[in-house]
């Protein structure tokens, strides 16, 4: 009788670990889900600039990546979690190797699929320079981002 309720015991904990890894999706799936994956820009129509970079979120063999154009400069950077938070905004984590830093934010979707950030800090220091909504500098609400491509 034991065995037969070890065997039960553990066929029934195999179950929800499948089920569990079933439902595990990688930093890529998520962003791809939420429909990040691509290139945003303040003004798709305007060209890429300083003040009106390509921001593009890119699948490299399975990883996501953030890869900024400012025209003169780039750089990609690993993201290294995205995570669907309660209110539907994403948060990403990013390891910004040309910065130094680790800068986690989240970005909130409009209903018109446009997306902007709500939060914006430097996990190593804990400085915002986002936060709920509002540039911490001087209050003004950050820009919306159209999709590009």
């Amino acid at each position: 009788m034991a065995a037969l309720a070890r065997s039960v015991a553990f066929a029934l904990l195999s179950v929800v670990v499948a089920g569990q890894a079933a439902q595990a999706q990688t930093t890529a799936e998520v962003a791809r889900k939420w429909g990040l994956v691509g290139t945003w820009r303040l003004d798709c129509v305007q060209p890429r600039s300083q003040s009106n970079p390509d921001l593009n979120y890119v699948v490299r063999d399975g990883k996501l990546f953030h890869d900024r154009n400012f025209g003169n400069n780039q750089d990609s950077s690993a993201v290294m979690t995205a995570v669907v938070k309660a209110d539907k905004s994403l948060e990403i984590v990013v390891k910004f190797d040309s910065l130094k830093q680790t800068r986690q934010f989240a970005l909130m979707k409009g209903p018109d699929g446009r997306i902007r950030a709500v939060s914006n800090r430097n996990v190593d220091t804990n400085e915002y320079s986002i936060r709920d909504g509002k540039f911490t500098a001087n209050g003004g609400t950050p820009p919306w981002q159209t999709r590009c491509r």
